[in-house]
């Protein structure tokens, strides 16, 4: 029986190599930039290269909404899409007044106010606060 630990101990610790060198990377090697060259000096774009997932979302209900294909929602394609955000700030979006909605004016409007609906949800308590207990009397001490 103590030939069969050792015929198995041996074959698993020979084993255990081969797996690792079996894994192989994905990732291409790159290889180091020398030394002696400076870094191009590079700048980070002022926005994102890359949009939200949501964004994509933002932009199909967008194209859903706008029943005249004009590139521009109204009041009433805002209201009958059920938009009900767009149609409470829609004045506030539209800033050239010219009673549309386009999708730039949106963009720009999402960035400029970027944060408040987050902020004003957790400004608001989630339950309301129970009313204040009455203040114990306290007995008056005689002036003397």
């Amino acid at each position: 029986m103590n030939v069969l630990k050792h015929i198995a101990l041996v074959a698993a610790t020979a084993l255990v190599p081969a797996f690792a060198f079996a894994q192989t990377s994905t990732t291409p090697a790159t290889p180091a930039p020398a030394a002696s060259t400076p870094a191009p000096a590079t700048t980070m774009p002022a926005t994102p290269t890359t949009k939200p997932a949501h964004a994509h979302k933002r932009g199909e209900r967008f194209k859903a909404a706008d029943k005249d294909g004009d590139g521009a929602l109204s009041k009433a394609e805002v209201d009958s899409a059920k938009m009900t955000r767009t149609a409470k700030n829609f004045d506030a979006i539209d800033s050239n007044k010219d009673g549309k909605i386009t999708r730039e004016e949106m963009v720009a409007y999402r960035t400029a106010h970027k944060g408040e609906h987050k902020s004003r949800k957790s400004a608001t308590p989630a339950t309301p606060a129970a009313p204040a207990a009455p203040a114990a009397a306290t007995p008056a001490t005689p002036a003397k």
